[in-house]
């Protein structure tokens, strides 16, 4: 009987192409900060370099969930709902005065349960990832419109309100959050056969499977994995806006694709870093910012934002063909030096 070796946990090389189009993204942020600070002379100023911090790091939370779904070919447009009704409990719990780390930890254990039943239809009932997230969008969107009746919550304590507003120094607390998740996501992808696995079944799913790798398993704990980002991102918003409601985390699914995208993912699968997907959610929150300091309507910023996804997706596409084509040529011209001396 044949057996199948596990893949090891070293670290997943990249490829010239992926390369090329990580730092030509760190260049467009890079510009975009150059060209802010000669417009505008608030731009580089502390507080509105640590607001934009400040601001992107849900964002960036939500794109590192999102992110691990589409690496394995999936997507998860339920991030809204999943926000919103554990953020409506978490803030119920809160108004309630039960314990600060009972109601977060409630909150995150409702990500997962909603996560993990994405999960199930899509590997056990087998619907498209696209129709299985937009149909639990609406179920779970109306669960948190039941349960909280039209209520607004307001007026959290100071120890959950630590979390989005609080600071350490003079430093918001959540951008140290946003960097331990970064760091745990960089040793996830980079180093751990979880990493590799998510990658393969990206690339290839059924090499993946010939190969011995439980995809369904893994696919189950990327959308656990979404479901608890996006509840512990909405905890992170309602502590630093004070209040909740049933609208709260509207938009969270399209700011966390657009940021996955813009950092360089692709909905093919296999390809993505989380180095990209933060400097995605930066460069979403810096054209915001940009557009606010320079006077441009609101309006806009969804236009602008798509603009640039669009612009960024077809971009990464001509550079990695860019450099698929110039390692593919001298190799060709190598094979066909090696076929003219053997005649």
């Amino acid at each position: 009987m044949q057996t199948t070796r596990p893949i090891p946990a070293r670290k997943v090389p990249r490829s010239r192409g992926e390369i090329l189009a990580s730092l030509s993204r760190v260049l467009v942020l890079l510009v975009m900060v150059v060209t802010m600070a000669c417009l505008s002379p608030a731009f580089l100023t502390t507080g509105n370099m640590l607001n934009v911090l400040r601001q992107a790091a849900p964002i960036f939370v939500l794109a590192a969930g999102q992110m691990l779904v589409i690496l394995a070919r999936g997507i998860d447009l339920s991030m809204d709902s999943v926000a919103a009704l554990s953020g409506v409990v978490v803030a119920t719990m809160l108004e309630q005065e039960m314990p600060v780390a009972a109601a977060m930890v409630t909150g995150l254990a409702i990500g997962a349960v909603l996560g993990l039943l994405n999960g199930l239809v899509v590997t056990k009932i087998k619907l498209p990832p696209f129709v299985t997230t937009f149909g639990t969008l609406l179920l779970f969107k109306g669960l948190t419109v039941l349960y909280i009746d039209g209520k607004v919550i307001w007026g959290f304590p100071e120890a959950f309100r630590f979390f989005g507003a609080g600071r350490i120094g003079a430093v918001p607390a959540v951008i140290f959050v946003a960097l331990a998740i970064f760091a745990c996501f960089h040793v996830l992808l980079r180093y751990t056969t979880f990493g590799r696995k998510l990658y393969a079944i990206g690339a290839n799913p059924e090499a993946s499977r010939v190969s011995g790798i439980k995809i369904d398993r893994l696919l189950v704990a990327v959308y656990v994995i979404s479901g608890v980002l996006a509840a512990f991102a909405c905890e992170l918003y309602i502590s630093r806006l004070n209040s909740a409601k049933s609208d709260i985390g509207e938009g969270f699914s399209m700011d966390a694709i657009a940021a996955t995208l813009i950092g360089g993912t692709s909905f093919e699968g296999g390809i993505g870093t989380i180095e990209g997907t933060l400097t995605g959610a930066l460069i979403i929150i810096l054209l915001r910012n940009a557009m606010n300091l320079l006077g441009i309507s609101p309006l806009w910023h969804g236009f602008v934002t798509g603009a640039v996804m669009v612009l960024a997706v077809i971009g990464d596409g001509l550079l990695r063909r860019a450099a698929t084509r110039h390692i593919a040529e001298p190799h060709a011209v190598r094979e066909a030096g090696g076929a003219t001396e053997g005649r």
